[in-house]
């Protein structure tokens, strides 16, 4: 069977920005990097069609059992709408069927999904999630200075949006301060966006980490957070305060990956001897983050086929949420275990050059 086409969207190419399909795959340093459980969706849809995971790998597959092995609560980590997985026999009627609920939840006239070839033995399986996040207060655009964007290959000066002295102090609840560690120059903020329990979370590590950790990290900096008055204007003040700064760059980015050679191995499943192949597997994406918010968007696609307050002023202690290296930034709900869409900024390839 031919591959299925994408019907894309076409934003700015900037250098090419890797994609993992599994959280505990490991991330290039000197590479942007994007992962969304999206695939995950539909490789668990694909997987329901046979009636459970594969039995047998052959040869094994690392990739294949970590899909196969990932648990997780799919209603609490994705949002409560703007996705949807799939999985079906590879015909048109199918290919129709989803790129007429795809075209909904896009948004658009036409569903972003082409089938070339039908192969009516096979299967097929989709993923579209389209995302967007207002911040429940915004931030400020810097228009007269630049922030300095430091990796391996040097320092480029890039736009950024953010706060600093009273501004800082204003945010309240919507800006949750969720780690704050000196020691080794990290920090975490969690950004409360206007709709659902949906927020944003910005995680500068103290040295490269694969989404896994950095998730293990930020599950329990949420799971500690308390609001605390004592606290107020300190270093472990869980709120914003008077003197904090904030820096981030604006992004825009887009990954196009093919995760076929990976998923290589012929797939026994229960109850049958005829082995199943992939025959195709990607995933594209496009994220953007500004100063009001963010916005995701991803298509999964792919083929499967047989052979065959205190009472005194408290004293401020001045902390800068300054993102000029690499970071983590996610999309997650509020109490979900995982995130719904992360990404590893580790260049600058999807900032806005400062001229």
């Amino acid at each position: 069977m031919k591959a299925l086409g994408f019907l894309l969207i076409c934003l700015p190419l900037h250098a090419e920005v890797a994609t993992v399909a599994h959280p505990q795959q490991p991330l290039p340093a000197d590479r942007s990097v994007v992962w969304s459980p999206m695939f995950q969706a539909a490789w668990d849809q694909l997987n329901a069609k046979h009636g459970g995971p594969a039995v047998k790998v052959d040869p094994p597959n690392p990739l294949i059992a970590k899909l196969d092995g990932f648990r997780w609560n799919t209603a609490k980590v994705m949002p409560a709408s703007g996705w949807k997985a799939w999985a079906g026999p590879a015909t048109r009627d199918f290919a129709d069927e989803v790129n007429a609920e795809a075209a909904k939840l896009l948004g658009k006239p036409e569903g972003p999904f082409k089938l070339e070839n039908e192969s009516p033995g096979g299967l097929s399986f989709y993923g579209v999630l389209a995302r967007s996040v207002e911040f429940h207060e915004a931030f400020h655009r810097s228009r007269k200075k630049p922030l300095s964007f430091t990796t391996a290959a040097g320092a480029k000066n890039v736009h950024f949006f953010g706060s600093s002295g009273e501004t800082s102090a204003g945010y309240g609840d919507s800006v949750r301060v969720l780690a704050w560690r000196p020691v080794d120059k990290s920090h975490a903020l969690q950004i409360r966006g206007k709709a659902d329990d949906d927020t944003v979370i910005l995680y500068l590590p103290p040295t490269g980490q694969d989404f896994a950790t950095a998730c293990r990290w930020l599950r329990t900096w949420r799971g500690q957070y308390q609001q605390k008055p004592r606290r107020f204007g300190a270093w472990n003040d869980v709120g914003l305060h008077e003197k904090d700064v904030v820096q981030v760059p604006y992004l825009e980015l887009e990954a196009v990956a093919d995760f076929t050679p990976e998923l290589q191995g012929s797939r026994t499943f229960k109850g049958s001897d005829l082995p199943w192949q992939i025959v195709r597997a990607e995933q594209r994406t496009t994220f953007e983050l500004h100063e009001k918010g963010a916005r995701v968007e991803v298509l999964v696609e792919g083929g499967d086929e047989p052979f065959g307050g205190p009472p005194e002023p408290p004293r401020l202690v001045p902390r800068h949420f300054i993102y000029d290296r690499p970071f983590f930034v996610f999309l997650w709900r509020d109490k979900a275990e995982w995130p719904y869409f992360g990404a590893w900024i580790g260049d600058a390839s999807a900032m806005d050059p400062w001229d």
